[in-house]
């Protein structure tokens, strides 16, 4: 047996919602990664849920860095989401300087807003700290809204081509070295999907899949929590990309079959077969 694959996890744990360390623990343990979960924070459910509890972590975070250099703990993956202050943005930096080696891959998903606004309890005092976490990166996964930050340009929620598609990819190709997947891509005509550049290739493309109409809590999270999983597991990037567009495709007809409220997330369970067979 070859030797298992280690990932440190640094997001929030929503209890409720399938998002953040509850979709990317369970995606990338069935993939047959070790996952070591670093939280950033937590939630009794996502942020969508009205009256949610929270608990910040922010001072374990760096309790937990110490002790894992104290073990000489050694990570083949350091993938890093929902950062809830820009304190955590620094220990991020910290951690990437103590655990990041030559052949570690680096994912950051930098997750700052969408549908052209920020999140709760974010502002834009954040993007200068996420620009330099990119740079850090092998791999960057934000969306439209996103990227438009990163890029200092005004965000489109609609009505956007593909030039501007491509100004967008020009311009955080000048700030990170790292290959680009900006998701939620959505030209206006029935599909969604991603704009890719992989700067190891010098290639820029476009994936779709079909549009399905509305809001789909945690999206996100499986698709760079899938995205992570088959990278790890040897895929090459274009394959990778459109194997987590598959896999996130068959999440949300899941979801609509199983007629849950959307805001529980995307029902991923059922599907985390499929994907496995995937990657073999």
């Amino acid at each position: 047996m070859k030797k298992q694959k280690k990932a440190a996890l640094i997001n929030d744990i929503s209890c409720i919602g399938r998002c953040s360390l509850t979709a990317a623990m369970p995606i990338l343990s069935a993939c047959g990664i070790e996952s070591v979960p670093v939280p950033t924070g937590i939630f009794s459910a996502h942020t969508e849920f009205d009256g949610f509890v929270k608990e910040d972590l922010t001072d374990k975070m760096e309790q937990f860095i110490d002790h894992w250099k104290s073990l000489g703990i050694r990570f083949d993956c350091i993938y890093s989401g929902y950062l809830a202050n820009r304190k955590q943005t620094e220990i991020v930096q910290r951690f990437l300087l103590d655990f990041k080696k030559s052949d570690t891959l680096c994912i950051v998903d930098p997750v700052m807003g969408d549908n052209g606004v920020f999140y709760k309890g974010i502002d834009d005092s954040f993007i200068a700290d996420m620009r330099f976490l990119c740079s850090a990166a092998d791999i960057i996964v934000p969306n439209v809204t996103e990227a438009c930050m990163l890029a200092d340009i005004e965000p489109e929620i609609d009505g956007y081509g593909m030039d501007f598609v491509k100004e967008l990819l020009v311009s955080l190709r000048n700030i990170t070295p790292a290959r680009i997947v900006i998701t939620g891509v959505d030209l206006g005509d029935d599909q969604i999907g991603c704009a890719v550049y992989d700067s190891l290739m010098g290639r820029a493309n476009m994936f779709f899949t079909p549009k399905t109409e509305g809001r789909f809590p945690g999206t996100g999270d499986v698709f760079a929590s899938a995205l992570t999983a088959a990278v790890m597991n040897g895929k090459d990037f274009a394959d990778a990309v459109q194997t987590a567009m598959g896999f996130t495709c068959k999440c949300v007809e899941a979801t609509l079959e199983a007629e849950t409220d959307r805001k529980y997330g995307l029902c991923f369970e059922p599907e985390i077969k499929n994907l496995i067979k995937s990657l073999e």
